[in-house]
């Protein structure tokens, strides 16, 4: 089986299917938890902050253990990711089940399951994460077949959080009542494991750890702190944090500022348009400019266009204006940041002689965990500090200001210094990641002869 051997349609519907089956994890945990603890499960705002920032810090140092525990996983006849993404899948949304109903059933001890749980997704949830992003790497070593794996994936996780953002809400209904929870969680419940389980089983694994490839424990450290990797690693937890804030928080804004909780959905209906467009620029800008300064500009388009919100926060053509321009960035930044994940892993390669895909998408998960507990702590704090009444439908000004921060100013900043690491520190410019690619493909060569 040749590593550059083309993607075909049948494979590329199992790679979509395996994506879609880890979207529900985390959008739903960003979108609704923090309001589904505090107006069902009635946990206080500042502890519901405290649980999500402890939790995630704590369990995201064992991501490096699960990425090595995933990259040392015997292969089988049916594969090595594979296997791990199976597994994974089928224990994950066993415990997301727990995290959602424990706290809502339990008679007391509310809280101390809520921990529980969380940190069990801290765990369980890696090993699927962390599975599933190592296969690009191994599925082909053809750049193009990696950049449209990589397109693929992105608009696979763009329109999955649209539909979570479009559904959500509808079935939800009201934001204080438990039914529509219970049958939103059980679905994706269902999504996380049926999905995950038949994309990984009709995908190929191409590209095997060559004997010496293997890396020790005394290597990950070099492993990830390898220039590219590392700046990634502080840009790519820049952008999740805000994100986070911003997701975490959008629930609030549309029952406390726009009045109008249906009109999450509306919005989330009318962004889908400008995400293909942003798609669409992604592989155009990649070509001509380079992966680099095309993870910038649409990450500033993503994270600085709410801004425009503060024309007048409570104007629905503004919101919708700032948010169609916002999702046309995410649509540019989500696949360069697979694509990148998967140059890093090539780079690791070249320098150290050792394959570490699930090292390095450990990193990933470990970014995504540390910006879920940031991104979800600052707006529980911000609005403790500010005196939200979850039993209040009108909601103090000083709640409403602190609601707009985490809409625009605490995302814009953190974008900003993001988008000045990578200019100033990310070495692959679009020439070295050539000669790069150029390399890597004469030594798989070389490889695939002997």
């Amino acid at each position: 089986m040749s590593s550059n051997e083309k993607i075909g349609l049948k494979e590329k519907i199992s790679f979509a299917f395996a994506n879609m089956g880890n979207i529900p994890v985390t959008a739903l945990v960003n979108s609704f938890l923090l309001i589904f603890y505090t107006n069902v499960v009635g946990l206080d705002p500042a502890a519901c902050a405290t649980l999500f920032l402890i939790a995630r810090i704590l369990d995201g140092v064992n991501d490096p253990i699960v990425g090595y525990v995933v990259d040392h996983f015997p292969n089988t006849k049916h594969g090595h990711f594979r296997v791990t993404l199976m597994i994974g899948s089928f224990l994950c949304a066993l415990n997301y089940l727990l995290l959602w109903f424990g706290p809502m059933m339990a008679t007391g001890f509310k809280l101390g399951i809520a921990y529980i749980s969380y940190l069990l997704l801290g765990i369980l949830f890696p090993v699927m994460d962390i599975s599933l992003n190592s296969l690009l790497p191994v599925m082909t070593s053809d750049a193009r077949e990696r950049d449209k794996l990589s397109g693929l994936k992105g608009t696979i996780y763009l329109l999955g959080s649209l539909a979570v953002g479009v559904v959500g809400p509808l079935v939800i209904g009201d934001t204080s009542k438990s039914g529509g929870y219970i049958a939103l969680v059980a679905g994706a419940a269902v999504i996380i494991f049926l999905f995950s389980f038949i994309g990984a089983w009709g995908v190929k694994e191409r590209i095997k750890a060559a004997p010496g490839q293997s890396y020790s424990i005394k290597d990950l450290y070099r492993i990830i702190t390898k220039k590219p990797v590392l700046v990634i690693f502080l840009a790519s937890l820049l952008y999740t944090t805000s994100s986070y804030v911003s997701s975490t928080v959008s629930t609030y804004n549309y029952i406390y500022i726009i009045g109008d909780f249906s009109m999450m959905s509306a919005i989330s209906m009318v962004t889908v348009v400008a995400m293909f467009p942003g798609i669409i620029l992604s592989g155009i800008l990649s070509t001509r400019i380079g992966k680099k300064y095309t993870y910038v500009i649409g990450l500033l388009a993503c994270l600085c266009f709410p801004m425009l919100r503060l024309i007048n926060v409570v104007s629905i053509p503004v919101l919708i204006i700032s948010s169609a321009l916002a999702s046309c960035g995410a649509g540019i930044i989500v696949p360069q940041l697979y694509s990148i994940q998967a140059d890093n892993t090539d780079y690791v390669e070249l320098e150290t002689g050792k394959r570490a895909e699930g090292a390095i998408a450990s990193l990933s998960s470990f970014v995504t965990k540390c910006g879920m507990g940031l991104g979800g702590a600052l707006p529980g704090y911000i609005l403790a500090a500010a005196g939200f009444q979850k039993d209040a439908a009108v909601q103090t000004e000083t709640v409403k200001s602190a609601i707009i921060l985490c809409c625009t100013w605490i995302p814009f900043v953190l974008a900003i210094v993001a988008a000045a690491l990578i200019i100033t520190l990310y070495p692959l410019t679009k020439e070295k990641l050539e000669e790069q690619n150029r390399k890597i493909t004469e030594i798989r060569a070389r490889t695939e002869k002997t």
